[in-house]
Order: C-alpha cells, then sequence, then structure tokens
C-alpha cells in the first residue's frame, strides 16, 4: 500500500507532543540503508519515523563544501553498486535516479607511467594486457568469468535473511534447499574454487592466475577495502567474491549511478517523501527505550519519548546496544561477545579542490573520470597493512581516486575540479600521537603519493579536506571508523552477522531491530540490508 500524502513536516519536539503519534515503526539513522528500510515499511503500509542527527539525510553518501564553489562526495565516492531490486522495489526511476554508461570498472597506475585497464567488457580488457603479458591476456577472460560467476552464487545469498540457527522454518529449509541445488549446478571446478577462495588470501587466490603484478595489485585491493587485513591475511578472499556479489546483484549492471552516491541519496528521500516516511534531521537519539524487555520507542536529545511498535537501528551493532540500548534488557553474553564484535577502520578520505585537471602520467580522461587505483604491486599493498597491524598510518598508502567532476562539472567552478581519494591503511588507534595531530601529516603523505604519478598536483590545490577513521566515527557514527559497520570477515558474515544467532535482523530486545551494513549482507551502498530488513519487520508487525 502507498501514500499519496507527503509526510508531516516536523522541525521541532513540541510538534510530535502536540500530535501525540504513535508509529509502527522508528527507524533511527538516515544513511543509504536507513533511509532504504524506512522507504519500504512505509510502502508496506507501516507508520514510519526516520530520525537522522545530521542536518542532511545519505550518511556516507554526503556531499560537501570544501571551498568556495567546489562540492565533493565526503564519504564514497561509489555506492556499493546499488541492487537491482531496491531500484525497482522503490521505483528510484520515478524518483530521479538515473545512469549513466561507464565501460571501465577499474583502472590502476604503475610509476613508469604505464597503465592496466580493467573494462566491464573482460575481451577489450585482455586486448589491453597483451602488452604486458600475453599469458594474462589469454588468462583473463576465463578468470574474470569464473569470479563473476561466483560471485552471482554467493549473491543469491543475499537477497534474504540468513536461515535461523537455532529454529529454522520451512522457508528457511526450503531456501537453504535452493542453495544446495545451485552449489551443486555450478560446474565441479568452480564448486571447489567457491570452497578454496573464500578462507584464502586474495594475493594467492589472485596469484593463481594472473602474472602481471600490477593486475594482481589491483584485483587483490578489493580483498582489503576498508578491511583491516593485508593481502596476505586469510580471508581476504571473501572480501573479493562479496565484491562481486554485488556487482552481480547491481542495475544495470556496468552502469554508474548519475551524480554519484549523494544522487542515490536524494532519490530515496523522494521516494521515502512520497511514500508517507515522516523525516526528521538533525535529531540525536540518546536512547532506545524498553519496558519488559521489549523496546517501545526511543528518547531524543531535549528528553522527548516517541512511541513505536518496532525500533530499527541503521547505526552500527556496537553503537545501538553499547550506547543506545540499556544493558538490563540484554542478556550478559550477548553483550560481552557484542564488545569484541571487530569493528576495527583502517580507511581515510582525502578530498581536494584543484585549480585545473591534473596530468596523471599514464592516465586518460575517461580513467580519471571512474575509478584509479595506486598500488603497484602486491608487496606494496602487504607493506601499508604492515604500518597498520603497529598502530602507524602508513607512509605509501594505497589509493583510490576518481575526479567526479570529469562526468559532473557543476562539482567546480568552470575549468576547475575536485579529487576524492581513498586511502589505506589509516589505523583507528594511533600508537603514537592521535588523529587530531597527525590529520594534517596524514593529508600531505595522501597528496605526495599521488603527487609521485601527477607531477605539480600541489601547485594546484585550492582545498584540502582529510577525514580519518576518529573523524568517522565522531561525525558519522562509525564505532572504530569502520566503514562497514564491522569487518566483513567470515565470523561476522551471513548468519554471523553481526553474531552467531542474530543474523535475521532481529536482536535479543524484542521489538528492535538492525537495518544497517552491521547486519547481512553489510556490503556497503548497496540498499540491501536495509531492504532485506524491512520485509522481515513488516512480518513481525503484520
Amino acid at each position: 500500500m502507498t501514500h499519496s500524502t507527503p509526510p508531516t513536516s516536523l522541525p521541532n519536539s513540541a510538534s510530535l507532543r502536540a500530535g501525540g503519534k504513535k508509529y509502527d515503526a522508528i527507524v533511527i539513522g538516515g544513511g543509504v540503508n536507513g533511509l532504504t528500510c524506512a522507504t519500504l515499511l512505509a510502502k508496506m503500509g507501516v507508520r514510519t519515523l526516520l530520525l537522522e542527527q545530521r542536518a542532511e539525510l545519505g550518511g556516507c553518501a554526503a556531499e560537501s563544501e570544501i571551498a568556495a564553489g567546489f562540492t565533493v562526495p565526503t564519504l564514497s565516492h561509489s555506492t556499493g553498486p546499488v541492487r537491482r531490486d531496491v531500484v525497482e522495489g522503490l521505483q528510484l526511476n520515478l524518483h530521479g535516479l538515473t545512469f549513466a554508461d561507464s565501460a571501465i570498472h577499474v583502472s590502476a597506475l604503475a610509476p613508469g607511467g604505464r597503465a592496466v585497464v580493467i573494462y566491464e567488457d573482460g575481451r577489450k580488457t585482455a586486448e589491453g594486457l597483451r602488452s604486458w603479458s600475453a599469458e594474462d591476456a589469454g588468462r583473463w577472460p576465463s578468470f574474470q568469468a569464473t569470479l563473476q560467476r561466483l560471485g552471482a552464487f554467493v549473491a543469491r545469498l543475499f537477497t534474504n535473511a540468513p536461515p535461523s540457527v537455532d529454529a529454522p522454518t520451512a522457508r528457511d529449509v526450503f531456501a537453504l534447499m535452493h542453495t544446495l541445488r545451485d552449489f551443486r549446478s555450478l560446474p565441479k571446478d568452480d564448486q571447489w574454487r567457491l570452497l578454496r577462495w573464500g578462507p584464502m588470501a586474495a594475493a594467492d587466490l589472485v596469484g593463481e592466475s594472473i602474472d602481471t603484478e600490477l593486475l594482481r595489485a589491483t584485483v587483490a585491493a578489493d580483498g582489503i577495502f576498508g578491511a583491516m587485513l593485508g593481502p596476505w591475511s586469510a580471508g581476504s578472499g571473501l572480501q573479493l567474491l562479496l565484491s562481486s556479489a554485488n556487482h552481480a546483484l547491481a542495475w544495470p549492471g556496468g552502469r554508474l549511478v548519475a551524480g554519484g552516491p549523494a544522487a542515490f541519496a536524494r532519490s530515496l528521500e523522494a521516494a521515502a517523501t512520497r511514500f508517507g516516511v515522516e523525516i526528521r534531521t538533525g535529531c540525536q537519539v540518546s536512547r532506545i527505550d524498553a519496558k519488559d524487555d521489549r523496546a517501545i520507542g526511543v528518547t531524543v536529545e531535549g528528553g522527548e519519548h516517541i512511541e513505536s511498535r518496532a525500533v530499527v537501528s541503521g547505526v552500527d551493532p556496537q553503537r545501538t546496544f553499547l550506547t543506545l540500548c540499556d544493558a538490563d534488557h540484554l542478556p550478559p553474553e550477548f553483550l560481552w561477545r557484542m564488545k569484541h564484535y571487530r569493528t576495527r577502520g583502517t580507511l581515510a578520505k582525502v578530498n581536494l579542490a584543484l585549480s585545473a585537471l591534473p596530468a596523471f602520467t599514464g592516465a586518460t580522461r575517461e580513467m580519471l573520470g571512474s575509478r584509479v587505483r595506486i598500488a603497484p604491486d602486491i608487496d606494496y599493498l602487504e607493506r601499508a597493512f604492515d604500518h597498520a597491524k603497529y598502530g602507524a598510518f602508513s607512509t605509501a598508502p594505497w589509493i583510490e581516486f576518481t575526479i567526479p567532476s570529469l562526468t559532473d562539472p557543476a562539482l567546480a567552478p568552470p575549468g576547475a575540479h575536485v579529487l576524492s581519494a581513498y586511502a589505506q591503511f589509516a589505523p583507528y588507534q594511533l600508537r603514537d600521537g592521535n588523529w587530531d595531530t597527525s590529520r594534517d601529516a596524514f593529508g600531505d603523505t595522501v597528496v605526495n603519493t599521488l603527487a609521485q604519478y601527477a607531477p605539480g598536483l600541489g601547485s594546484l590545490i585550492v582545498g584540502r579536506q582529510t577525514i580519518t577513521p576518529l573523524d568517522l566515527e565522531r561525525g558519522w557514527g562509525l564505532t572504530g571508523g569502520h566503514i562497514f559497520h564491522g569487518e566483513l570477515s567470515l565470523d561476522q558474515f551471513f548468519t554471523m552477522r553481526p553474531l552467531l544467532g542474530f543474523g535475521r535482523y532481529r536482536t535479543p530486545l524484542e521489538g528492535l531491530f538492525l537495518c544497517g551494513s552491521g547486519a547481512h549482507p553489510g556490503t556497503g551502498l548497496t540498499g540491501g540490508s536495509g531492504f532485506n530488513a524491512a520485509r522481515e519487520i513488516a512480518r513481525e508487525l503484520a
């Protein structure tokens, strides 16, 4: 059921108190997953209120002005990518969401000025690899096709709630039977690869099929992105498969959201408005209220209590249970396990306002408008990780950057540009000093690393923004500065996300649910966790 009446504007607490409203569901957090969950709930007839602590919606999909006339994607410069079922289920094409063609998946620069470009078309990638390695050119289409097949299999686990560990339902059994059937339908070699690749180190995984070091590092980087893992860490192969699974669920395949993550968030906000979600920004939830071990609403800053039949948390699990909930309403063992849930952020962000387009040696204009990586070999990635293991930021970080103003000129003044760069490794906890005093030094390190590939970059900078893991925690509520709300490891995935026995969006506190990236599948700005959670919550409230 949909609602044609737009939501009432609720700029202050008095309006809610005066109206005496009670909601079916209150969603905490206006990031991509919170917006997705709230919108689908409202579309299914659930009276929903969305509360966001920041002045604008979008969370990690937000954008900001870093210098006069220069707007950047503040945190994420690409979506997860967006899931097809989210686009179709929320009718986002009717709410401003459009896509742009992108032939390039990702590219990488070598110190000598050469580049590797991975296209969506495997044959085109192979043509470019011939100048590097005839063997890699011959093997690449098969390797890419295998990775896509295994990603597509893993993706089947993403679109539904994981089965109950303690009391599987008939629906769970049916779904597991389908999964087993799909596994048995894979070629025998793929069955073997799937069982091996998940626990493997990404370096070993790519090393079996790729000889060119630059290509190895480019592919392996997907296995360590945002994680406290190096390419030789066991389990980094799983993250590589999860990245491929996201791509398999994307709509439409091989295309990017026009306008970037912020445009995705705006379309979700428009859909939420259409379907009747009441939205309050600048509203900090201070406590999840409970009575008789059941969530009954929330208290916001200022002391106002808002009642609801269900409370849905789009913030990370540790913040939900260890900060917003009263420990008296949660089992001691659950709290102990939650305290040991791993949220060790390693990713920082540097945004640059540039007076002109920098000249990156070996990079075409098309490459710069898409994602470009600086990670010349596997050892470079591992050395960057070594620093983080001992509480220091990398002096030679691996970087992924894009220049979004090439595809969206409105982000910068005429002739000028903005550059968005992820930089890893930057551990949340520094052994010496702190991020408030180390922020500028890390920003300088990132700029100097980029300048090795773009001489003269420093002279073009008219504004810089450096966002550390500590900033992610303080400004965006990401505990530990972890962009995925917790490690995507084998013991924190599927039925074990966030903890074993609580993978179905429900929590030990009756009436409290999770819908953020700390819930299955938890793989970034896809909308998947929020979409899955909304269906389970709606069944519970029916």
